[in-house]
């Protein structure tokens, strides 16, 4: 089965090459796609000093209706494959499988300090955009509504 991954990629200043890791994987294009958006509109957030919603996420826990198991043995070898370098053991004990359990073909992996960001599963893009435009001036946001809607 193939997966959507979602890459963190960073060039430093003085480095020849970009740093690229797998943060989580999706099976589902639109489950990766609403995670990037909410880590995208979680930076603008802090730009405008409000509260992320990692943050408020993390605060109120996993949604129950999201089951938490062990990845599953070919994930662990792909993460194995891409980072040589991963510590024994590691992907094994920390990287988890997050279910919907309302549409179980809708889930994702990722190490703990993502595990409120898979709250996404549970939302529609425009549920989504509604949680993420929560607390933005009412100017920036009604920009937001009108690109979502193709105007």
């Amino acid at each position: 089965m193939g997966y959507f991954s979602v890459l963190s990629s960073l060039k430093h200043e003085r480095a020849s090459q970009r740093d690229e890791e797998v943060r989580v994987l999706f099976s589902t294009f639109s489950d990766a796609g609403k995670y990037i958006i909410m880590r995208v509109a979680d930076s603008a957030r802090v730009s405008l000093r409000l509260q992320t919603q990692f943050v408020k996420w993390n605060h109120s826990g996993l949604d129950p209706r999201i089951a938490i198991e062990a990845a599953d043995p070919d994930v662990i070898n792909l993460l194995k494959s891409e980072y040589p370098g991963l510590e024994e053991g590691f992907a094994e004990q920390y990287l988890k499988r997050y279910t919907l359990t309302t549409r179980p073909d809708s889930y994702g992996f990722a190490f703990p300090e993502d595990e409120p960001r898979m709250q996404v599963l549970l939302l529609s893009f425009e549920e989504l955009t509604e949680a993420l435009l929560e607390g933005i001036p009412e100017d920036i946001a009604l920009i937001a509504r009108s690109q979502d809607n193709g105007y």
